[in-house]
């Protein structure tokens, strides 16, 4: 049933990336993302024993989405809830063989029938050293970006999956993959994050987090850190010329959502139009938790994500830590950290959360009790 489940909710995000905007697939998107809630919240009530926490997030996140209609934390909360007593190999294997699927089905099609990609703006790179620009390929992706974004989930599963027994051969695919992809898509962003992110890998293997406790404590606040780096970012230094150059003119976008049409310290998130979403943008999870979602979203995500990431460092999970880190740098220039279609890590950061919740009740049993 999790296969059936996260095979929707990939499907519904890949319609929505690449069908033609003029085609109403409006019913189709409904169906499949209700659907999912209603498979996963049935899941989700014939277990009577339950967490404190489980109760308590499925709880809250149900009610954020009554008050601000945006189902991306509660998608992913009930799929983690799913998961919560499947392995988490299976888990992983799930995303990526579908992911890998879907990417590789997509790019076929867009480049056997290039009439059917619903975008074709060609995009290109300005090249100091050679003084022209050059175009950007975007393997039939509509956007050159596109290739890394939908490459992340891979990358990351696959270091996963091959942690303990990673070599050199892991090193050369996924170093050879990255550099090929960036000298055909020059997308910076995707290039510099799978790096940074395998350097990690590299570096973790061999140190003790837990024993340094400046970069342990450093790891369990980054998604706050990160968080006030966008913000500052998007209000007081979106101006900057540098900034801007820097980051494909992404700050400027953040302020449109920041501070433009919308406030940050709304509560409860902002509600934008589709025209500001089309012309702006908005390329960073942080800001997006912020801004669309609100401040008591804010503060769930950073509390979820410091007890998991404090209870990896614990436990001495250092391939968890690693996707981890890959998802949250990655996500400081693109929309994905709560997108359940992508955000495995997040998946298995709840999953710890929850497990490590000895608090059970039966709800049921509650209930026969007051009848």
């Amino acid at each position: 049933m999790f296969t059936l489940v996260l095979f929707s909710i990939i499907l519904r995000k890949y319609m929505i990336s690449f069908v033609d905007p003029s085609i109403d697939i409006g019913l189709i998107k409904s169906l499949l993302f209700y659907g999912a809630i209603a498979i996963l919240g049935i899941l989700f009530l014939l277990e009577g024993k339950k967490s404190i926490t489980e109760i308590l997030l499925v709880g809250g996140c149900s009610i954020l989405y009554i008050i601000n209609r945006e189902g991306a934390i509660l998608l992913i909360v009930l799929l983690a809830v799913a998961a919560k007593n499947i392995d988490d190999k299976y888990v992983v294997k799930n995303y990526l063989i579908i992911s890998a699927i879907f990417l590789i089905v997509s790019i076929l099609i867009f480049n056997l029938f290039p009439w059917l990609e619903s975008n074709h703006e060609v995009h290109y790179r300005y090249i100091d050293a050679l003084d022209i620009s050059v175009p950007r390929l975007d393997y039939g992706l509509g956007n050159p970006n596109a290739v890394f974004y939908h490459m992340v989930t891979i990358y990351t599963a696959y270091i996963f999956l091959r942690f303990e027994k990673y070599n050199n051969w892991d090193r050369l695919l996924l170093f050879g993959t990255s550099i090929l992809i960036y000298q055909n898509t020059y997308s910076r962003t995707g290039f510099y994050t799978v790096v940074a992110g395998l350097a990690f890998v590299e570096i973790i293997r061999f140190l003790d987090i837990k024993k340094i406790k400046p970069l342990s404590y450093l790891a369990k606040i980054s998604p706050i850190l990160l968080t006030v780096v966008s913000v500052i970012m998007g209000t007081a230094l979106y101006k900057n010329g540098a900034l801007n150059r820097l980051l494909a003119s992404r700050p400027k976008y953040w302020n449109v959502y920041l501070s433009q049409e919308g406030n940050f310290l709304n509560p409860f998130g902002n509600a934008y139009s589709s025209v500001i979403k089309s012309n702006n943008p908005l390329d960073n999870s942080y800001v997006y938790i912020v801004c669309m979602l609100g401040l008591v979203a804010f503060a769930l995500f950073a509390y979820i994500m410091y007890k998991g990431i404090k209870s990896f460092i614990e436990k001495d999970k250092k391939k968890y830590l690693s996707i981890i880190v890959i998802f949250l740098i990655y996500c400081f220039a693109e929309n994905l950290l709560l997108e359940a279609a992508f955000s495995f890590g997040i998946i298995l950061v709840i999953k710890e959360i929850l497990l490590n919740d000895k608090r059970e009740i039966n709800i049921y049993e509650i209930f026969k009790r007051k009848v």
